[in-house]
């Protein structure tokens, strides 16, 4: 894929870094130079606004991607420094969640230099070591022809959001999320919200 370069990202550059990140398997987001998040995947935003190992400071694209546990922020922002600056190409750091579950890993990679911008310098993903592997959004989009929009919408709401939380996540009005959520049942074939997610997450691994 082709990715609209320049200090800035335009409308067209930011569309098709959204739908990079959707089509990754693992929650991803697009870090600036600065380490901003500038677009987030919609189940990166789903695990960070349920604070679950990591969290969102501020709206995207200029969002700050901060650590749950405190002690662990340093060590985040370190790693991020180190492959945005490119003193590494590849970085990954634990970060401590809610008692009881596994640490979450997050790994920092550095964006090819004929791609690379002030604005997209590093791909960040989340792993959790314990969750079975979910069907990429790719998969939601090739198999029902949805829009990046649509699909991360879709990412939230199979992972347990409402309508209204996932306009929190995604800073937008839930009245624009209800216009995707009606173009999604006519591309699937449902007409329920239930339907929806039961559908997709059908298309999970066995």
């Amino acid at each position: 894929m082709d990715v609209p370069g320049g200090d800035a990202l335009d409308d067209r550059g930011s569309s098709a870094w959204q739908g990079r990140v959707e089509a990754m398997v693992e929650p991803a987001a697009l870090l600036g130079e600065a380490g901003e998040v500038v677009v987030a995947a919609g189940a990166f935003v789903a695990i960070a606004g349920g604070s679950d190992g990591v969290t969102l400071s501020g709206a995207l694209p200029r969002a700050m991607l901060r650590t749950v546990a405190p002690g662990d922020q340093g060590w985040l922002d370190a790693a991020i420094a180190r492959v945005v600056t490119g003193g590494a190409d590849t970085a990954a750091v634990r970060c401590c969640r809610p008692v009881g579950r596994t640490p979450l890993i997050v790994v920092i990679r550095r964006i090819e230099a004929r791609e690379r911008t002030a604005r997209a310098a590093a791909i960040v993903t989340l792993i959790d070591p314990a969750r079975r592997p979910a069907p990429a959004p790719s998969l939601w989009r090739e198999a029902f022809a949805l829009t990046p929009s649509e699909a991360a919408l879709a990412a939230l709401l199979t992972s347990g959001h409402s309508l209204e939380s996932a306009a929190a996540a995604r800073d937008c009005r839930a009245t624009t999320l209800r216009v995707h959520l009606r173009r999604m049942f006519a591309k699937t074939g449902v007409s329920r919200q239930s339907d929806l997610i039961a559908l997709l997450a059908r298309m999970g691994p066995a």
